[in-house]
C-alpha cells in the first residue's frame, strides 16, 4: 500500500483564502483536505500533501495527462480516480494559475448529479 499524503495547511488556506465566496464546502479526505460543490455535494478537487487533484471528467483529464500538462492521481497506489487529474507543487504557485483550474473544476462540479446517500447497514 502507498504512503497517504502527509496534510498542507499552508495549501488548504490558500485554496480557502482563493475561493472565499465560491460554493464550496470543505471536508477531510484521507487526513488531507476536499473541497465538495454545496448543491450536490460532489467531490472537486482535494490537497494531496503538496499537490492538487481536480476534477476535471474522464476526457479532459486524459487529455492533459496524455499532454504531459498533468499527471494520474492515484491515491491508493494502484489504481488512478478516473476524472481527476493531478497539479504538482511546482505547478501551481502562482495564484492565478491555481485558481484558473479551481474555477474549471467548480464549473465541471454544477454539472455533476447530486450525490446518493449510501444505505446504512443498521440491524444487519
Amino acid at each position: 500500500m502507498t504512503a497517504w499524503a502527509k496534510k498542507d495547511d499552508r495549501l488548504d488556506d490558500r485554496i480557502d483564502r482563493l475561493l472565499e465566496s465560491a460554493p464550496v464546502v470543505r471536508k477531510m479526505f484521507f487526513g488531507n483536505m476536499a473541497w465538495f460543490y454545496k448543491s450536490n455535494d460532489q467531490m472537486i478537487f482535494a490537497a494531496w500533501g503538496s499537490d492538487v487533484a481536480l476534477r476535471l471528467g474522464e476526457e479532459t483529464g486524459e487529455k492533459l495527462i496524455a499532454s504531459g500538462q498533468m499527471i494520474p492521481f492515484d491515491p491508493s497506489g494502484h489504481r488512478p480516480k478516473r476524472e481527476y487529474a493531478l497539479i504538482l507543487e511546482r505547478q501551481h504557485s502562482n495564484d492565478e494559475y491555481l485558481l484558473d483550474w479551481l474555477q474549471v473544476t467548480i464549473k465541471y462540479g454544477g454539472t455533476l448529479p447530486q450525490k446518493r446517500k449510501k444505505n446504512s447497514r443498521k440491524g444487519s
